[in-house]
């Protein structure tokens, strides 16, 4: 289902410009609605499980969510010295890598301290 959403994705928008369906007025809601449908439609490939999925294709999932984490966190601090050095910090704008990060903290302290009431409760 996530590469359908996927290609959909890309190529209706390409198909509404060709028909003239995209015109000044609606260019940013289509820009917003494209990587929003693009950010779903990549977490449902990457979170979608599988048949017989083990505790194996667990940890490489989790490993992977850690690995892609580190090489955002790796293009953020890229993009801010480009941004820097060219003098256009607005390359580097983009808050939704900051607000991405802050919720991976959020959920991971949640989950650190759920786990450690969890063990006090159980003895």
């Amino acid at each position: 289902m996530g590469y359908v959403v996927l290609l959909l994705s890309v190529f209706v928008p390409l198909l509404m410009f060709m028909f003239g369906m995209i015109n000044d007025s609606n260019l940013l809601f289509t820009k917003a609605s494209i990587k929003l449908l693009i950010w779903f439609s990549l977490f449902m490939i990457f979170l979608a499980k599988v048949k017989d999925e083990n505790e194996k294709i667990s940890r490489i999932r989790v490993k992977a969510i850690c690995y892609a984490i580190y090489l955002l966190g790796i293009y953020y601090i890229v993009m801010l010295v480009r941004g820097v050095y060219n003098g256009n910090l607005e390359e580097a704008d983009n808050s939704i890598a900051i607000v991405y990060m802050a919720f991976n903290v959020i959920c991971l302290e949640f989950g650190v301290q759920k786990s450690r009431v969890d063990r006090l409760f159980k003895k």
